[in-house]
Formats: structure tokens, sequence, C-alpha cells
């Protein structure tokens, strides 16, 4: 029994280790599929791009130190049909797919075309989740990182689009952490852990001249292989491999942990010693009632459910720790949607403290809006009917709306009948802002190149036409009433060309360091003007902050465009305050309106090129804003409520 207590503990620590790994590299896997989930929706909506993509993936790259290097490769002539227009270019083959590799060499992001795509081994990475149309993680391999070798794998996702195969994403990780990680795990004092990837070989190992190489023993790499779990005895060590499942990839790794015999002998003989003692004293004990025959068995049969007991609050306590320790939500629900069950996961998500929420109503975090999703789920598990990876929005405490995946499953008593509802919760706000943020840079890019493209050509003629009206307003009299309109109406054609153009990415932008302040206050005349016209005020609060590399004029328009949008959200007597401030690694220009803030449904599409809620608006103004600021290496965010809305312009120092 103390032996066998030993050998448990030595497999929990094999499996509470494997799922530190798997956190691990889940962390990147879920990255790949927001690359995966966002390269599908361009090429589905037809919006791809190839230098978009590659600052996408620029961008993943710097995010995450942890990734060595981000990529994609696509079939030939899947993405845009235009593989011929790069053969050869920087970045390209002599095939001109779009084959992409970001690396960080020297502190700079540094692109190189993928290698050995098509060579079995080598070119893996590729021919396995060509093959298979699964999440793929690969062999572990040696890559030299600033000088030093460092083991490295990849993880893959592959690119589907109308059931159709059309390449794949991947991110490259360093494993030297996890290797930290594992070399510092040692079980009873002397014992000591490893990591080994499907085929057998060591990531991680207290011995580092052990990694890469292959588990001598064939039932071991058999075991692994197969995703089992595993023990033997090898030289008086005794040993537990346990399987690690990575994401949705069929290729587990395995957790081992070794252990001396003669370490888990001498912890059982502490163990069997301490039980001998307390044998002993409840001899003693059963001596001086011995004459209560009846009630020594019946204090038999309460040992053995005392033991049986302490198992179950054992597994009970386990299964409670990773419940808390987990950062998803679990929350435990009736049948009539009252919650009886809390974790830290949920807590963190919502904002509730277990305490005010236990009791209430699930409803509280369901918006007015969606409260008829609580029946439908609650119907579902009443028959038996799980629910899994169901989006859907929910509400914090404070108010404020965030995306979730829910998994929802019924809960049963001793006897199968249901009784309530389990319900996971992942908060996946920030994967969806980032999927929007992506696309809508999509949109922009090609609304530029369109402007580029057709601006000036449709200007030109426009010009010559407005030069003849003149004419003929002054020599037809008869016509002269219609003149003014039709040169007003051309005017207002070319001040929306002109907010085209500025969308344009070939457009000089000139830098130089100067006073965001400065700016300010140079243009607020302009602002008051408008304002005052309006009987409405503006409050400018301007703090010390650092000069800024800035285009004044772009700037100027970004500031203009931004005062007179809520200038025109204000009712009279409102007040617009111009605020500019430092925070850790930004200066932030915020822009206060006081008017009833912006509708849920118009707060998706902000910055969205031609669309408008104006009359008169051309649906150009914020997208021009979301463009310089882009070329400012800056970011527009937007908070609003029923008292107003800010426009915050966020600037890295």
């Amino acid at each position: 029994m103390a032996k066998a207590s030993a050998y448990q503990i030595a497999r929990e620590t094999a499996s509470k280790n494997g799922n530190y790994v798997r956190a691990e590299l889940d962390v990147a896997l879920d990255t790949v599929r927001t690359l995966s989930y966002t390269f599908q929706e361009m090429k589905l909506s037809h919006d791809v791009d190839r230098e978009t993509m590659n600052q996408i993936l620029i961008k993943v790259l710097k995010d995450n130190p942890q990734f060595v290097a981000t990529w994609t490769l696509w079939e030939p002539n899947a993405l845009d049909g235009r593989d011929a227009e790069f053969i050869n270019k920087t970045g390209y083959d002599s095939t001109g797919r779009f084959i992409p590799y970001w690396s960080i060499q020297s502190g700079k992001e540094h692109l190189e075309p993928l290698v050995n795509y098509q060579v079995q081994g080598a070119g893996d990475y590729y021919l396995i989740p060509r093959k298979s149309k699964r999440e793929t993680i690969i062999e572990p391999y040696i890559y030299p990182i600033n000088g030093k070798d460092v083991l490295v794998t990849s993880v893959v996702v592959p690119l589907i689009v109308g059931e159709k195969f059309v390449g794949v994403v991947g991110i490259d990780i360093a494993l030297d952490t996890i290797q930290k990680v594992v070399s510092e795990i040692k079980p009873f004092e002397t014992g000591y852990a490893s990591l080994i990837s499907n085929e057998g070989k060591y990531v991680a190992h207290n011995d580092i001249s052990q990694i890469g190489k292959t588990v001598n023993n064939s039932q071991v790499r058999e075991a692994i292989k197969s995703g089992i779990s595993y023990t033997t005895t090898n030289k008086g060590v005794y040993q537990v491999y346990v399987p690690i499942k990575i994401g949705r990839t069929t290729t587990p790794w395995s957790m081992a942990v070794s252990v001396p015999e003669s370490k888990i002998l001498e912890n059982a003989a502490s163990i069997r010693n301490f039980t001998v003692i307390i044998g002993i004293i409840a001899l003693l004990i059963i001596g001086l009632v011995i004459f209560q025959v009846a009630s020594s068995i019946t204090n038999q049969h309460l040992m053995l459910e005392i033991g049986e007991r302490r198992q179950i609050e054992e597994k009970a306590l386990r299964l409670a720790s990773i419940v808390e320790s987990t950062d998803d939500g679990i929350i435990g629900m009736t049948l009539d949607g009252i919650i009886i069950d809390w974790n830290r996961g949920a807590e963190g998500i919502y904002g509730y403290h277990e305490a005010e929420i236990i009791g209430e109503s699930i409803i509280k975090l369901i918006p007015d809006n969606q409260h008829i999703e609580l029946d439908e789920i609650l119907a579902n598990i009443s028959r038996g009917m799980p629910m899994t990876h169901y989006e859907t929005i929910r509400q914090k405490k404070d108010g404020q709306l965030i995306h979730v995946y829910l998994t929802v499953s019924p809960i049963k008593d001793h006897s199968g009948k249901i009784v309530g509802a389990s319900k996971i919760v992942r908060d996946v706000t920030a994967q969806k802002k980032l999927e929007k943020e992506m696309i809508r840079m999509d949109q922009m890019r090609l609304v530029g190149e369109m402007a580029a493209s057709i601006g000036h050509e449709v200007r030109n003629p426009m010009t010559t036409v407005r030069g003849f009206l003149q004419l003929f307003g002054e020599n037809f009299a008869k016509y002269s009433e219609y003149i003014p309109l039709m040169i007003s109406e051309l005017d207002r054609a070319n001040a929306i060309i002109t907010e085209f153009l500025s969308i344009s990415r070939t457009k000089t932008t000139e830098f130089a360091r100067q006073s965001l302040n400065d700016i300010i206050e140079c243009i607020l005349p302009l602002v008051q003007v408008e304002a005052i016209n309006e009987e409405k005020s503006v409050i400018l609060k301007l703090n010390a902050i650092p000069d800024l590399l800035l285009d004044h004029k772009e700037i100027r328009q970004v500031i203009l465009n931004l005062a007179r949008n809520g200038i025109e959200a204000m009712g009279k007597g409102g007040n617009l305050k111009i605020e500019t401030f430092s925070r850790d690694d930004e200066v932030i220009l915020a822009i206060h309106d006081e008017g009833v803030g912006i509708n849920p449904e118009i707060m998706d599409r902000l910055g969205t090129p031609f669309f408008t809620t104006k009359e008169q608006g051309t649906g150009l103004g914020l997208a021009v804003c979301f463009g310089i600021a882009a070329r400012h290496n800056a970011k527009i965010n937007v908070e609003t409520s029923p008292k107003g809305s800010t426009f915050f312009v966020r600037f890295k120092l």
C-alpha cells in the first residue's frame, strides 16, 4: 500500500507537469488558429493582400517574444492567382508562391522564403498537414538562434477554404524555457523528469546531453507513439510515462518521471513505520474496550468507509485544485438557471466574487437582448444534449460586453437523473478584436490601392469640366441658376477624392520630431469657431508630453476630423474636451464629447471606408484617421456610453 502511494505520487508529478507543457504549446496553437481563421476569412471575402498578410505575421511575431518565427505557405496560385508576378522576388523562390518565413535577427524582423517544402523529412512542416488536413506539431529539431543551437518545434494549422486545402500557417517555438522548467523537477529529491516527443526524442531532460537523442526502450517508444501511459523499472529506477495530448494533433508527447526504487522504498518504509505506530495505539485502545465486540466490528466497517471517503476526498481536492487554477470560467447551475458553483476563472472573466453571485440567476450574465438563449440552453441540457464551443456575447459586472465560447454539459446524480448543468466559459474578446483589426487593416489597404489607382484619373477630367462650366455660366444666362449648383456638386466630389487619396499607401508622409501639444494649439481656433457657431464649448487639457515623430498636416487632419465628429455628436451646451497625457510607453491624445454615445452595431463598423451615419457624410473621415494613425505606428480605440464617447489616439514612444 505504501509503495503504491509512492508510485501514485510519481504518476501525479508527471501528469501535473505534462499539463504545464500542454498549456505552453496550446498558447502557440491558439495563436496559429487565429491566424488561420483570419487568412481563411480574407480568402473567402476575396480581400487577400500579400503585404497585409506579411504585416499580420510580423505583428504576431513581435508581440510574442517566445516565438522564433511566423510563416505561411500557400498552394500554387491558391492565394490570389498572381504567383507569376512574384517569381524570385524578396521572400519568394522560383515558383512565386506565397511562402514568407519571418524571424527576428539582430533585433530586426527578417524575411526569407520557406525551403525544402517538397522534400520528405525536411518538408514535414508542410507535407504532413497537407496530407492529414489536421493540426500538426512537428518533431523537434535544432535551430541556431543568436549564435546558439536551440531545440525548436513548429505548430501548424492547415488552411481550408470551401473544404479545399489551400496551404498552411505555422509558428516556430523555442523549447529552451520548457527545458529549464523540466530540469528543475525533482520528485523524491533525487528523481528527475523528462519530456519526450511522439517519435521518442528527448525534448527536455535533466542531463542536457540527452536532448535530441532517442529513448532506447522500444516498448516505451511504442507507448508514447500510441498515446498511452506506461510504467517500467530499469536498473533500479522506477519510470512512469504519461501522455500529453496537444491541441487537435494526433501525435501526443509524453512526460516521464524517473525515481530510484530505493528512494521509493525508503519513502514506503516511512509510511509503513508510521502505520505500525498507529496500529499499536489502535490495539491499545481496542484492548481497553475489548468487551464491546459489536462496537469493534462496527468500527472496522467505519475504518473501511473512512478510507474510501479519504480517497474520494483526495480526488475531489485534486479536481477542485484544477478547477480553481484554470483561467477558464467554470460555473455550476441548477436546471432553472440558479448559480451554485463559481471558480476563480469565472471571477476573472465576469468580475463577480463568489459570495455575490452564488444563488443568483445566470440571467445576470446575459445581455437583455439575448435572454432567449438561456431557455434554449436549459431545454437542451434537460434533454441530455450538451452544447460545445457555442459562441455568444455575455455581460460583465461593470456592464462591458465580452465575446465568449461556451461549453455546457448536463450534471447527473447517482441514479442518472439530470439535476443541473456545468458551464465552461472562455473569454475570446481579445481574439475577436484582433480578427476585426486584421480585416479592417486589409480593407484600408484595399481602399488605399484603389485611391492610388483611380483618384488622380478622376480628378483631372473633373477640373476640366468645372472650368468649362464657369465659362458657360458667363455666356448662357438662361442656365445661370443651375451652373453654381453643378459647380458645388463637383467641388463636393473633389473633396471626397481628396479624402480618398489621403488613404493611399503611396502618400508621402513627412515625419519630423515635434510637439503634439503645439499642433493642437495651432488648430484650436478653428475648432473653437465651429463649436461656438453651434453654441458648444471646447475644453483643453494639455499635459507635459515628450515630442513625437509626426507629420504635421496629417495629425492636424486627425484632430480636426475627430473634433468635428465630437461637436456634431453633441446638443447645444455640450463640452468637447481635448486632452494629452503620457502613460507607460505611450503618448495619448483623447477627444471626449458629451453626446449620447455610439450604438454597439455602429461601433463594429467604425473606420470602415464609405460607412457613415451622416446625411451628407462621405464615410471617409474616420477611415482617413485610422490610415494616418497606422502610418504613425499609432492605434485608435473608442470608449462609449450614454454620457458620451472618447476617441483615444495612442502613439508608441
